[in-house]
């Protein structure tokens, strides 16, 4: 089969295709589009807990430590491990809420277990929550 050329190239003179390049082009510029929104409202987040350096006289933040395996969890607050969302309810209860509490995850627990400690902290009275899982 013989196709007929459609026109006779000059020499010397380059053939581009722009397709690729216009591809190119709108994907970069989608890419930083949906960034630049992202950091927008990532930057209106602020932290549940100050990092400031504590005095001697300020109170603060309980961390509460999750481990063990899901659906059988243990927490760890200020040296105790308790066993029970109960007695992790009763130990929370009265303390002091302003400070705020840190929720730390460690290997194990399953995200249904973090949702659960983190809905025991709520219902316990403090407004201030952080979490951090194990890295």
């Amino acid at each position: 089969m013989r196709f007929a050329r459609s026109r006779a190239r000059q020499p010397g003179r380059p053939l581009i295709n722009l397709t690729s390049m216009i591809d190119a082009t709108f994907l970069l510029l989608s890419f930083f589009l949906v960034t630049t929104a992202m950091q927008r409202m990532e930057g209106k987040l602020t932290g549940a807990l100050e990092t400031t350096a504590a005095g001697k006289g300020d109170l603060q933040a309980v961390v509460v430590e999750v481990q063990g395996e899901p659906g059988a969890v243990q927490y760890r607050v200020a040296g105790r491990t308790l066993a029970d969302a109960a007695a992790l309810r009763e130990l929370l209860g009265p303390l002091p809420k302003d400070p705020g509490v840190a929720v730390r995850m460690r290997n194990g627990p399953s995200v249904a277990d973090a949702a659960a400690v983190l809905q025991l902290v709520r219902d316990a009275g403090f407004d201030r929550v952080s979490y951090a899982a194990s890295p």
